[in-house]
């Protein structure tokens, strides 16, 4: 075992048999039969090396090798578990908070679409990072192969991805006990690792294209394309919403990864049609995932030397055209026929004749509880907190007669029907309430004029809903029908109201919290433990 300081790093040139890939900063080391060992803590700033004999072995043995250490280096960063803590903790918070709405709406589309597109500018960062620290030039020098070496940078970066895709299933196991796999979340789970390995493939080509003592360049440029194919996602379903899926601005938005993966896999996350025919979108996808990786690995190789370009006009058009080729075949080639109804994300109900904003005659109040000031949503409980699901919920449901409170009812008779998993029990109606409403707030009377001053009646009800669709934002649709007679013709009147009410899993948010903090805290140990070693 020898040490060696950090201005030995800079200086020495390893030879002979036992060369080996140095970092000039001392922070890691890629080797061909060498082994890399972490710094005696004690020796503040020494790096011991270990030198295993090398021959020109298979291949595979010596990108086995320098993964291993690649990945060990990734990970020996001072802030690494500490950054992968923060990730983690975010979509952790992200899922939690989810739970109190429709959960694949919000967090779904955040931690199975756009983060994923974030390892555009990780994986630029990643790959031209080596240059940036001079790290490279071992390459051309030591018994490794340079092919070897982009490979395994590569493979280290999928390694990353599907160590992401593995995080997300605490949060996944959660959601599917308590409502199984819908539509949407089986195609999530596709869309995800598509598009890490276009996002790599994509990043891994910017990566190489530049080449200087600053990662702002290819970062900055990873950055912009994820705010690109970030942005093309909702153009076109807007366009698509629209009618104008043919267009040559949704062409455009074909451009994105994730748009063509959407539409190959057949599902929306609006809209409610689909391409009819998916094979070229599969091709003009393949050929981006495959034309970013074989272009980088050509490029690397064969176009450019330690520190500066070294291609020939000639190939200099290839590349040119080759990146123009990337991003215009699939604009030119997918699919558009936008004509077949999109599949249905989940088992949740059509509420027909029902949305939040509109006013009804319903009222769902707590028992002996008053007519809210803000009266009266289509959505009775919009202004309290959801109901539990499979939990028997007891309230008042207020009926907003059409009749003066001068005139004198008789015969009360209210049925309450819930649908698609809720259950209703409703009392006999308690005595009739007189209300006294604004100007233009009350319901319409037969002749079309509104009551300044009329009956309400109140029905206690219990209320269960269940076979929820999502974690959260069940919203089940429930049918009011009454009759009653009014003096002094006592002519039976008929009265009918349709609403909905919302429901949540309530224990999700719990058990959210909790599957979504393991990772978190491992991070956050590893991370005190490796500053303790290292303070």
């Amino acid at each position: 075992m020898s040490y060696k300081t950090r201005a030995d790093f800079h200086a020495t040139r390893v030879s002979g048999r036992n060369r080996g890939i140095y970092d000039v900063r001392g922070d890691r080391i890629g080797l061909s039969g060498a082994e890399f060992q972490d710094a005696d803590p004690h020796q503040s700033r020494c790096y011991p090396i270990r030198f295993l004999p090398w021959s020109p072995g298979s291949s595979v043995r010596g990108i086995a090798i320098l993964y291993a250490e690649e990945l060990k280096a990734t990970m020996r960063g001072r802030y690494a578990w500490l950054g992968a803590a923060v990730v983690l903790l975010a979509i952790g918070g992200l899922a939690t908070v989810g739970t109190q709405d429709t959960w694949l709406d919000g967090y779904g589309i955040v931690a199975y679409g756009l983060v994923p597109l974030a390892f555009i500018p990780f994986a630029a960062g990643a790959i031209a990072s080596p240059r940036a620290n001079r790290f490279v030039e071992s390459i051309f020098t030591a018994p490794v192969e340079r092919r070897d070496w982009l490979m395994t940078k590569v493979l280290v970066l999928l390694t990353i991805a599907a160590v992401y895709y593995l995080a997300l299933v605490p949060m996944q196991l959660v959601y599917t006990h308590h409502v199984g796999l819908p539509f949407l979340l089986d195609r999530f789970l596709r869309w995800t690792p598509g598009i890490m390995i276009a996002s790599i493939a994509i990043g891994t080509l910017i990566g190489v294209l530049f080449i200087g003592r600053s990662v702002a360049a290819p970062a900055g440029t990873g950055m912009g394309v994820l705010l690109a194919y970030v942005g093309l996602v909702p153009l076109q379903e807007l366009l698509v919403a629209r009618g104008n899926g043919a267009t040559r601005s949704a062409h455009i938005a074909l451009a994105s990864p994730a748009v063509l993966l959407k539409n190959a896999l057949g599902f929306t996350l609006a809209v409610g049609r689909v391409p009819a025919t998916t094979l070229l979108t599969w091709i003009s996808l393949l050929a981006v995932v495959m034309g970013a990786f074989a272009l980088a690995v050509w490029v690397f190789l064969r176009a450019q030397g330690v520190e500066t370009w070294e291609a020939t006009r000639a190939q200099r058009w290839t590349i040119t055209l080759a990146i123009a080729a990337i991003v215009l075949l699939p604009i030119m080639l997918a699919d558009t026929n936008y004509d077949r109804p999109a599949p249905a994300p989940n088992l949740a109900p059509v509420l027909r004749g029902i949305s939040g904003r509109a006013s009804g005659s319903l009222a769902l109040v707590p028992s002996g509880g008053q007519l809210p000031a803000r009266c009266c949503s289509l959505l009775l409980n919009r202004e309290d907190d959801p109901l539990g699901t499979d939990e028997r919920t007891q309230r008042d449901m207020l009926l907003l007669l059409p009749v003066d409170a001068t005139q004198t009812v008789t015969g009360l008779q209210v049925q309450v029907v819930g649908e698609d998993g809720l259950e209703i029990a409703a009392d006999v109606p308690r005595q009739l309430e007189a209300h006294s409403y604004t100007r233009d707030a009350g319901p319409a009377a037969a002749d079309g004029h509104h009551i300044i001053n009329g009956w309400v009646a109140r029905v206690p009800v219990t209320l269960m809903p269940s076979k929820p669709w999502d974690i959260g934002g069940n919203r089940y649709p429930l049918n009011v029908a009454a009759t009653y007679r009014v003096a002094p013709d006592m002519e039976t009147h008929k009265f009918s109201a349709r609403g909905a009410i919302e429901a949540e899993v309530s224990s999700a948010i719990y058990e959210m919290g909790a599957a979504s903090s393991v990772l978190p805290l491992i991070c956050l140990g590893a991370a005190f433990i490796r500053w303790r070693r290292t303070r």
